[in-house]
């Protein structure tokens, strides 16, 4: 449950913080005074967008903060913390959300940062918020199967999960067999051109997957043959002159160097370093002549060095852009046609397999339609009795079932609530129900039948007696109140008799000070709340006879709940 708010610089909110109690809960103002503000922030916290616009003006950011007691659902909301690496806190949630003029909004549970989709799967069991006209799960067509599952036993939650691991299978077999069921003309094409590149690859007897970077150097050497033997010619010219070769004036450097030594020590490292330098060059020469000895211009091989990198090139090109992947390719459709030529997946034996699943999922999908039958014959008394506490009792409800045309994640049914609010009309799916009164008091009927399944702890309704006379409204108040006895209502509301069905009072308040608009809220008194019921009765001029009217309707609610 909600136990406490906090709200700072949030719309026409300065500052508010107020704590919630357990049962029933009602907010009360006038039109305009900051209530429906207050369970925006509480959307906020559950998840929902936020705007910079919702930043009270002249502000640089707007901060929500919420405590939240989670006995109630403490098993499941500890998974999905344990699933995020957020820390727990005995038993309680305080969530915070910040949103700011500039840069990135930032949400914290239990002091850890976390997302917005965090918030929403948390959301699901904290608060279900519910307006007027709001179109969620009740009103939702699709998922109102979930409503009779919901509300079935805890056997057939475990049937329904066997149900859905073969369902799984089944998807996968059938997503299977579909494949290989493909347009023929399409696989012979596609083998067609894979058989192609295979035989262009297998060709081309790729051995090494840098065979390129090789031949590209033979290349270079053979492609330059007569300028390497040229230059080579010419340097060892250079080194073998007999008047002024590098060999005839290196020697007389080392002749002099040699001369120094017998003047002095520090000449002989000098010497040396001229002797190593002599022998080096030696070397080279030698070896560059044994390099010319051996290079000869094959015409022959630079043709095939030419032509083979012309080939490498075209299939880098084709499937590179390295050789490297050149080689994966090749090897990836070896594999595409090896499934092929082996059929890849066994459609005789698939089939088989989908037979007998498919029997099975028939039986699970049958034991599910007859539990969730009598699981709807239930509910539909139950809702009729709460339509009748709503004066609806003449109003016809039924659960209608269809059987889908293939297996679905549910089985084969498929679930419609109908109802003919009026004697004389058709039954007609929920979503088509206009009447605001009816939509609301068919929307709280349910509520207090599936309140008691569902995961939340706090429920809130914000002015879902709208459109309503006096004894519907204290019709709703009463049964606001009966829900408030397993979960935590808080219930914005304009009509006396939902206020003084309530446990608690509230009073949402606009002020203007220094030209700025603040709201506040508090709890009121015994004698304030008889005040407040009395204005919402009677209008600003409230006489000890109004005041008298409300203290009798607060006392027919304590006589009713008792």
């Amino acid at each position: 449950m909600l136990v406490e708010l906090d709200i700072k610089n949030f719309a026409i909110i300065k500052a508010l913080k107020v704590r919630f109690q357990e049962n029933m809960t009602v907010l009360i103002g006038e039109t305009g005074a900051g209530k429906s503000i207050i369970i925006d922030a509480v959307s906020l916290l559950m998840g929902s967008r936020s705007q910079k616009e919702m930043i009270r003006s002249g502000e640089k950011k707007a901060v929500i903060t919420g405590l939240f007691d989670i006995d109630h659902e403490s098993k499941k909301i500890a998974a999905i913390c344990d699933k995020y690496g957020i820390p727990d806190a005995d038993k309680q949630l305080i969530i915070s959300r910040e949103i700011a003029a500039k840069g990135r909004n930032i949400v914290r549970i239990n002091g850890q940062l976390t997302t917005i989709n965090v918030l929403k799967e948390l959301g699901n069991f904290l608060v279900d918020i519910h307006g007027q006209n709001d179109q969620q799960i009740l009103m939702d067509q699709d998922r109102q199967i979930d409503l009779v599952d919901n509300y079935a036993p805890a056997v057939f939650k475990e049937e329904l999960h066997l149900y859905q691991n073969n369902f799984k299978k089944w998807q996968k077999l059938t997503s299977q067999i579909n494949h290989l069921h493909k347009d023929a003309q399409e696989l012979a094409q596609k083998q067609d051109i894979l058989s192609f590149q295979n035989d262009e690859l297998s060709k081309a007897d790729l051995q090494d997957p840098h065979e390129d970077d090789q031949l590209e150097e033979e290349y270079n050497e053979l492609n330059n043959y007569q300028k390497i033997v040229d230059t080579a010619n010419y340097l060892m010219q250079l080194y073998d002159d007999e008047d002024h070769g590098i060999e005839t004036l290196l020697g007389n450097a080392q002749s002099a160097a040699n001369e120094l030594t017998e003047y002095g020590a520090k000449f002989k490292d000098i010497a040396k370093t001229i002797d190593d330098g002599v022998f080096a060059l030696s070397d080279a020469r030698s070896e560059l002549s044994n390099v010319l000895d051996e290079m000869d211009f094959d015409e022959e091989r630079f043709q095939y060095v030419l032509n083979r990198l012309d080939l490498l090139n075209s299939l880098k090109k084709k499937y590179g852009p390295s050789l490297e992947d050149v080689f994966a390719f090749y090897a990836k459709i070896q594999k595409e046609l090896s499934q092929y030529e082996t059929g890849g997946l066994d459609e005789e034996k698939l089939q088989k397999q989908l037979n007998i699943l498919e029997e099975k999922l028939k039986t699970e999908a049958q034991n599910l339609h007859e539990t969730r039958k009598k699981v709807a014959a239930t509910l539909e008394s139950k809702i009729k009795q709460e339509l009748a506490d709503l004066y609806m009792a003449k109003a016809r409800f039924r659960i209608d079932f269809s059987t889908t045309k293939t297996f679905s994640n549910k089985g084969t049914d498929n679930i419609v609530f109908l109802i003919a609010p009026n004697p004389g009309e058709e039954l007609m799916p929920l979503v088509k129900i206009v009447s605001g009164g009816e939509q609301s008091r068919l929307i709280l009927a349910l509520k207090a039948i599936f309140s008691k399944v569902e995961p939340v702890g706090t429920m809130i309704f914000d002015e879902i007696d709208t459109g309503v006379s006096g004894r519907v409204s204290a019709a709703i108040g009463q049964k606001l109140h009966s829900i408030g006895e397993n979960k935590q209502v808080i219930a914005i509301t304009h009509s006396p008799q939902v206020a003084a069905a309530s446990d608690q009072k509230y009073l949402v308040a606009k002020k203007v000070e220094d030209g700025a608009t603040y709201t506040q809220i508090g709890p009121l008194t015994q004698e304030e709340t008889v005040t407040a019921i009395a204005e919402m009765m009677a209008g600003s001029d409230v006489t000890q006879a109004a005041k008298q009217n409300a203290k009798d309707l607060m006392k027919s609610f304590k006589r009713k709940k008792k």
